[in-house]
């Protein structure tokens, strides 16, 4: 064979082995990214288990060694390392991460302070068992003199500042502080319409409630603040028709009341951790689509609710809904 042939021959041989490798080699490519992207989401997981162990305010409740882990997933995860001493009083529990951060003002003391910083570092740590993706940006906590935070409401979630804001009559009824933190957690999509935030609202309450076992939002309140805002009782049996979805108020109030007390039924029904975790992974999959958000929820709720005990509670659950008037 000629010269030129066997260089033509080679060529031609060249390019059609180029063009075969451009697959495989994207389908590598690929698969590298993908597999790079993977280790970057289960190591910021893990880091974020890591901080909310690090931020209890009760050592005495996380086991040493599970301390010394979190400890060392840290440090070995920081671009700057922690000092001997830093690590050693970390995993003694002589000091811990805080998540929260409290401005100083005259309705805040420390007792206050020490309950507040317990109880919101317990609740984020339950949201974290639950499967929640917490924000890791320390949470400002404001408490102000008063039943109302400059006329704008008796607390507050500013997501742009990542700060609660808790009227004073307020602030020593838990559920109502916990309740601004959960917004943090639960609101899943920009702009959502009006019957999304209605059960967003409703989870803000409810699981702030079943955290503390306690099935009220307000009741702990000063005279003056229960008297400017009645409490809620998750207990009732209120129907879904009396959320008016063009006012604000009933989305938040109405909406929280109906369906908070449709969901501690279905506490009720399967006991706490279990009715928790179906809940929490539920909204966690939840995208509302072109679907009217009650049923849409509900029958998702419905459909989980498969897996628990085989399916026996589904029908229970679904007369739930329907005795509240919604047609699933």
């Amino acid at each position: 064979m000629a010269p030129d042939t066997w260089l033509d021959t080679a060529e031609k041989l060249s390019k059609m082995l180029s063009i075969a490798a451009i697959p495989v080699v994207l389908a590598v490519g690929g698969w590298l990214i993908q597999r790079q992207l993977q280790d970057q989401t289960i190591r910021r997981d893990y880091v974020q288990l890591a901080l909310s162990i690090l931020q209890s305010p009760d050592p005495s409740k996380v086991p040493p060694e599970i301390r010394e882990w979190a400890v060392d997933l840290l440090n070995e995860n920081s671009p700057t390392k922690l000092n001997a001493q830093a690590i050693k009083s970390l995993k003694s529990g002589a000091i811990t991460l805080s998540g929260f951060s409290f401005v100083p003002s005259s309705a805040l003391t420390p007792e206050l302070q020490r309950a507040l910083e317990t109880s919101l570092q317990n609740f984020k740590a339950y949201l974290v068992k639950l499967g929640f993706a917490v924000p890791p940006e320390t949470i400002s906590v404001k408490v102000s003199p008063g039943t109302t935070i400059d006329n704008q409401g008796v607390a507050l979630w500013e997501g742009t500042t990542h700060s609660i804001l808790v009227a004073s009559a307020f602030a020593s009824d838990e559920t109502s502080v916990l309740r601004q933190f959960a917004h943090n957690v639960l609101t899943l999509h920009e702009l959502p319409a009006s019957d999304y935030y209605a059960i967003e609202s409703r989870l803000a309450s409810y699981f702030p409630c079943s955290f503390t076992d306690h099935p009220m939002v307000g009741d702990r309140a000063s005279d003056a603040g229960k008297s400017l805002l009645p409490p809620e009782d998750l207990r009732n049996h209120r129907k879904f028709a009396e959320i008016r979805l063009r006012d604000w108020n009933s989305v938040q109030n109405d909406g929280s009341e109906v369906w908070g007390g449709a969901l501690w039924q279905i506490r009720d029904v399967l006991g706490r951790e279990t009715a928790d975790l179906l809940i929490a992974i539920t909204w966690q999959a939840f995208h509302q689509g072109g679907a009217e958000a009650y049923t849409s929820f509900a029958n998702s709720l419905l459909a989980n609710s498969q897996s628990v005990d085989s399916g026996k509670h589904t029908d229970q659950i679904r007369r739930i809904f329907k005795e509240r008037g919604l047609r699933i």
